[in-house]
Order: C-alpha cells, then structure tokens, then sequence
C-alpha cells in the first residue's frame, strides 16, 4: 500500500491551504454569475414567482387569522379578494388620476409644442446641437402609444401568472411548512421554517414602516400641488406615494413629474421653481429625518448597500425589482446570519 501511494502522492499532490481558498472564490465567484445571468435570462417566470411570494409573505398573518375562524377554501378566497381589491384601488386611483390629466391634453399639448420651439430656439442661439423637428404631433405618439399597447399585454401575461403563482401559494403554505418540519432532520426542519417566519415577519415590519412614510409624503405632496393650484394634485399625491417605495432613488424622482408638468400648465419658470422646491423639500425632509427615524427601527442595512440593491435588482428586473430590492436584501442577509460560513456576509451588507 506504501509503495503504491508514493508515486501517487508525488504526481498528485493536495492542493495548499492558499490554493485550496482561492479555487473556493474562484467557484463561488463563478456560481454568482451564473445565478445572475439565470435570474436575468428566466425573468418570465422568476419575477412572478418573487412577487407571488412576496404577496404570501404579506398576506400570511391575515390567511391564518381567516383559517382559525373558517375552512381553508375559503381563507384562500378571501385573502385572494383582498389582494386583488388593494390592486384595484391602486389602479382606480391612477385611472382617475391619469383621466384627469388628459381632460387637458390638447391644451397641455400645445403648451409642449411652444416649450419645445423655446428650447430649440435657445439651443440655436446658445450654439447648442439642436434635434430635428418632427412631423405631427400623433406621427411622434404612435410609436410610443404602441409600446405601450405591448408593454400592457406583457404586464397582463405577468399579473395572470403572478394570480396563479399567488393561489397556489396560498393552498400550498401550510402543508409546506407541516412537511419540512416532518420529513427533514429534526433540527432543521424547525429551523428552516422558524427562519422564513422571522424573515416574513422583518419584512413585514418593513413595508409597514416604509408604508407610513410613502403615505406621508403622498398626502404632503398632494397638498401642497393643491396650495400652489397645480392641476391633479391626486395623481402628484399618488405618484409620490408609490415611488416612496422604492428607496433612495423613489424621493428623486418624484420631484420631477409634477415640476414638468407645471413647466407646462404655468408657463412661469417662478411657479415651475415653487413646485419644484415644494416638493423637494417635502421629499428631502421625509428621507433624511422621518424615514431613519420610523424605517431605522427595523432595517439595519448600510445606505450605501440599500442603493446599490435598488440599482442591481432594478437593472435586473425592472420597476417591480426595485421595488423588491431592499425585502429582498433583507431576505438575503437574514439567511446569511444563519449559517456559520455566511455569516460575513451578513456583517459586511448590515449597517
């Protein structure tokens, strides 16, 4: 055996202590871009299966409230409903919004078309490289009008699976969890289940601190659009509301909407500017002195790990991934604090 092992040995030796670590990053850096480049090549499917989970991690304390108090078809029923009359409100209220602003498209159009003819005019004069003009104004909607008409099929396709994908969550959850504490190992059965409980419950926490402060700055907005008669406060109100979900770059872009379309209804660069700085400050305010305070309690990420989170997951999947960026990270981080090797991890994405 000793002399069969020798030649072996000499041929083949072990790799060192050093090697052995950098053929590990090596992997795990491999196995990071492979499962970026999955989740972005299977968006179809995987992003209505995270929003799908995502509404079950919301909705799960209401499913079994509804369980303990009548059979489970109809908890399912019920809980389905109430997603689906949150959604329509949601809807509803932009509908509303959006109908009103159109009762002044033609006049807003022509305002646009005066704009623009400043501009190009002030681009001439300034020595500025100046865009051709273009034909009518319906020749230059058409193609984004049917963008649009694409885009809202695709988002239908999306909404059907994300439905499905939501109730058959639903009807699966509890016997999920009744079958992972049964049929793994003892300890980690109960683990895994315990660890998706307390990560569903810190998100939760979350969304509900990150909802008082986007209903603030909604109801702030919209009430100062309205004080400085701007057109649609409603939909100023709304689109604040809704962007204040997503972090950092949500109060940014929110600002500037309301601040071009005044541009259009004024005329006035003064009016433009009180918009402008109005909702600004309302903005600035509320993310640098209410969000800490009241979203501070329950996230624990690093500012800069919560940017560059809304960015990748944006870049990833769009408007609704960056919307999951930070549940999503918070997922992440709870994971990696439970297991000894990942939990650097966790201490290098926590503030």
């Amino acid at each position: 055996m000793t002399e069969y092992a020798e030649p072996l040995t000499r041929e083949n030796p072990a790799p060192s202590g050093p090697d052995r670590r950098l053929r590990t990053r090596m992997l795990i850096a491999i196995g990071v871009v492979l499962a970026v480049a999955a989740l972005r090549w299977s968006e179809p499917v995987t992003l209505p299966l995270t929003v799908a989970v995502f509404l079950l991690v919301l909705t799960r304390p209401l499913q079994c409230w509804l369980e303990q108090r009548s059979p489970k078809w109809l908890a399912v029923i019920v809980t389905t409903l109430t997603v689906l009359l949150a959604v329509a409100v949601i809807a509803g209220a932009v509908v509303l919004g959006v109908g009103q602003v159109a009762t002044r498209a033609p006049e807003m159009a022509e305002r646009l078309q005066i704009v623009a003819e400043q501009a190009r005019r002030w681009a001439q004069a300034h020595g500025l490289p100046v865009p051709a003009a273009g034909g009518e104004m319906g020749e230059r909607l058409f193609p984004v009008i049917s963008r649009l008409v694409r885009s809202g099929g695709v988002t239908l396709e999306r909404l059907g699976l994300i439905l499905a994908f939501f109730i058959l969550g639903l009807l699966e959850v509890s016997a999920f969890c009744d079958k992972a504490r049964e049929r793994l190992r003892a300890p980690h059965g109960d683990a895994l289940v315990e660890g998706a409980a307390e990560t569903s419950r810190r998100v939760r926490r979350y969304l509900g601190a990150l909802t008082i402060t986007s209903l603030i700055s909604g109801v702030a907005t919209g009430l100062f659009t309205l004080a400085v008669g701007l057109d649609s406060p409603l939909i100023w109100g709304l689109v604040a509301f809704l962007l204040n979900y997503v972090p950092t770059i949500g109060p940014f872009v929110a600002v500037v909407p309301p601040t071009l379309y005044a541009l259009l209804q004024f005329g006035s660069l003064g009016r433009t500017a009180v918009v402008f700085f109005g909702v600004g400050a309302i903005q600035f305010f509320i993310g640098n002195f209410l969000d800490p305070k009241i979203e501070g309690r329950v996230l624990s990420l690093s500012p800069l790990v919560v940017l560059v989170s809304v960015v990748f997951w944006g870049w990833m999947w769009g408007v609704l991934g960056a919307l999951l960026a930070v549940p999503l990270t918070v997922a992440l981080v709870d994971v990696c604090d439970r297991f000894q090797r990942s939990r650097w991890v966790s201490a290098l994405l926590s503030e």
